[in-house]
């Protein structure tokens, strides 16, 4: 096994590691019913990348604190989809570094009133590293472009009158030795052809490394008392299989 494959067994196993660790209990994909309600925020979300020399400056002017369109120019950015490939801009396509995803959604009245319901945001896919506010208010990291991730904004949307949410996202698609593809940062000093601070993403596989919010993202409910992961126990006998038992952990 060559060493370039070594590294990435070793950059997998250390990725499920972490993402066994970092999840409690179950996460069931969100289905509609009696009890559960689904509202899906795919379409046109505001979008900005971070153009300053070290990717910062959104967090140092704290972008998320108020609508995204008062940081600077925006654009209209399609959820789900690769940022890279929706422009024609070079610059976009090849961009390293945070960019900045918002969408206001409207609430059903009961969904801010209920206290007994849970409201919960998903995000299916953000490749790779991912910052999550509501209402300026940070409520989850998520690290790894493949899994889905989601917070429980009950408090945030139930503590008072307003029936609307402002959900900000910053993505970062840098990859590093430990990421899932890994990549390395290289810095071209030579400032007769590049201009100071330069960088460019180099990795050893051969696709392109498309980034962005992959999948949808959604908003549920459920009850305050949930089932919040289910187990099938089976079991095989000769040539007869059979389902033993069910677990749900509430």
């Amino acid at each position: 096994m060559s060493l370039k494959w070594s590294a990435c067994w070793v950059a997998l196993g250390q990725l499920l590691c972490s993402c066994a660790l970092a999840l409690k209990g179950g996460m069931l994909f969100p289905k509609e019913s009696p009890s559960r309600e689904l509202k899906a925020l795919d379409g046109l979300w505001h979008f900005r990348a971070d153009l300053s020399n070290n990717r910062l400056q959104g967090f140092e002017q704290q972008w998320y604190r108020q609508p995204l369109r008062e940081s600077g120019p925006v654009l209209d950015m399609p959820v789900p989809s690769s940022f890279n490939d929706i422009t024609q801009e070079a610059a976009l396509r090849d961009f390293i570094g945070w960019v900045w995803y918002e969408r206001e959604a409207i609430l059903p009245r009961r969904w801010t009133q209920d206290t007994d319901m849970r409201v919960v945001l998903r995000i299916n896919s953000a490749h790779y590293y991912a910052v999550v506010w509501v209402n300026g208010i940070h409520v989850v990291e998520h690290e790894g472009g493949h899994l889905p991730f989601e917070a429980d904004i009950s408090k945030l949307v139930q503590s008072g009158p307003l029936t609307t949410c402002r959900i900000t996202i910053a993505i970062n698609n840098t990859l590093t030795p430990h990421t899932l593809p890994p990549g390395t940062i290289v810095y071209k000093t030579d400032t007769s052809m590049y201009p100071k601070g330069y960088f460019v993403q180099d990795t050893s596989f051969d696709f392109f490394n498309y980034a962005g919010l992959h999948r949808s993202v959604v908003l549920y409910t459920t009850p305050t008392t949930y089932i919040d992961d289910i187990t099938v126990i089976t079991n095989v006998e000769q040539d007869i299989g059979e389902e033993s038992r069910r677990e749900a952990l509430c």
